[in-house]
């Protein structure tokens, strides 16, 4: 239940709001790639903080409180904004509170899971499931026979509905697990001795590949809505179906968690993170070439729907195997700070830098003005496509091929950063 009210929220507003800002504010694909950064700029600032109340202060489960009800409220103030400054500053303080609690859940899990390689996906799994009932939810349902200008002001309700859910979440919060702090005593500031892992070039080539992965990533939540409505748009298709397509890729995503053990377990951690990396290239290859294919709209749009499946390797073997990496390999005092250091390079600074970059190249392929722009999606995806080739070259060739850390190593770590 926790993660599906996590990421509920999430799947509220995130697989949309681009095309709410684009269709229904007017925003240009700069300010939607700014509004992008605005939702990953806050861990910046608040992940080594909320690491170390996790971590040395205060129980998990309420600093998840505190950040979703907090959160909640500033989602449902900004529902009511139009205005370019109004909408970037509230989505930067929204991030400050709900982008660390996502690195928080998973820190509870792994805290009271017996056997987190096997368990963990199977937990994980239900907060994709969360992510994709909204679409289902707000599009045939909320926005059902809606079109032209009713359809595109009616998007906003998703932004209503995130903040709604996180009240509920943050009530939640409060019947999770007791997570206490670690009450260990003469220990170093814990992220001081979360950046001494880098010096380990296991954990800075993966920190560093992240980051890069990151703005691939971003280039799919900043532009897929627009892509996807010009696509549809080619079919003839003016009602709202982006959210529904988009799902595909977290249905998929469900599969990959499932098995996500079993393949770290056949095939190691390197192999598993790399096909990640993989799936990234090609997901923007097809996208890239979804307009060069030719032929009808059902063959253009089942392409794109592959394209989107894509989504669950993406994810699951990227991020998620990483994170889970990051734990295994980590002292157990430090997790907390581990899993907010993780998520500062690639939710904060990797989705910042993403947002930014993606937004600019967006308006950089962009030819003629008023209602006769158009837009080179074969460019702006085979841009994202060259970064995320270097990005698995570069893992394949850097990341050592390690095994799971014996009980002995693991002592031995812990003792290190003693």
């Amino acid at each position: 239940m926790m993660m599906f009210l996590q990421y509920f929220v999430q799947g509220c507003y995130l697989p949309i709001v681009s095309v709410y800002l684009k269709e229904a504010l007017g925003f240009n694909n700069s300010q939607i790639g700014d509004f992008g950064s605005a939702l990953a700029c806050g861990p910046l600032f608040a992940a080594f903080v909320l690491g170390q109340l996790v971590d040395r202060r205060f129980a998990t489960q309420y600093v998840l409180f505190f950040c979703h009800l907090t959160g909640g409220l500033v989602m449902l103030a900004l529902y009511m904004q139009r205005a370019y400054w109004p909408v970037v500053i509230m989505g930067t303080a929204y991030s400050v509170l709900y982008v660390p609690s996502m690195m928080l859940t998973n820190s509870l899990a792994f805290h009271h899971l017996a056997d987190q390689e096997r368990e963990f996906p199977t937990v994980r799994v239900w907060g994709t499931i969360g992510f994709i009932v909204p679409a289902w939810l707000i599009e045939p349902i909320l926005l059902r026979g809606m079109t032209g200008e009713a359809l595109n002001n009616g998007r906003g309700i998703a932004l209503a509905m995130a903040g709604v859910m996180g009240l509920v979440m943050a009530v939640y919060s409060l019947t999770l697990p007791n997570t206490p702090p670690t009450s260990e005593k003469k220990r170093r500031f814990a992220p001081a001795a979360v950046i001494g892992l880098l010096r380990e070039r296991r954990f800075l080539v993966l920190v560093m590949i992240s980051f890069f992965v990151a703005i691939v990533h971003k280039f799919y939540f900043v532009l897929n809505g627009p892509f996807l409505t010009t696509i549809l748009r080619s079919g003839g298709i003016e009602v709202a179906w982006e959210g529904r397509i988009s799902s595909l890729g977290q249905i998929a995503e469900i599969g990959v968690m499932a098995g996500l053990s079993l393949l770290i377990t056949r095939i190691g951690f390197k192999s598993t993170i790399l096909l990640g990396a993989i799936a990234y290239l090609v997901r923007c290859l097809i996208f890239a070439g979804a307009f060069q294919f030719g032929g009808p709209f059902s063959f253009t749009i089942t392409v794109i729907c592959l394209g989107q499946l894509l989504h669950g390797l993406c994810f699951g073997c990227f991020m998620a195997a990483a994170f889970m990496y990051f734990d295994q390999a980590t002292p157990t005092d430090l997790r907390g700070s581990v899993q907010n250091l993780y998520g500062t390079f690639v939710i904060g600074s990797g989705f910042f830098a993403g947002g930014f970059i993606a937004g600019r190249v967006g308006e950089y392929f962009k030819s003629g003005t008023g209602d006769s722009v158009v837009y080179n999606w074969s460019s702006i995806w085979l841009s994202a496509a060259a970064l995320a080739a270097v990005c698995a070259l570069a893992f394949a060739v850097l990341f050592p091929r390690e095994g799971r850390l014996s009980e002995e190593e693991e002592a031995g770590k812990m003792e290190q950063h003693k």
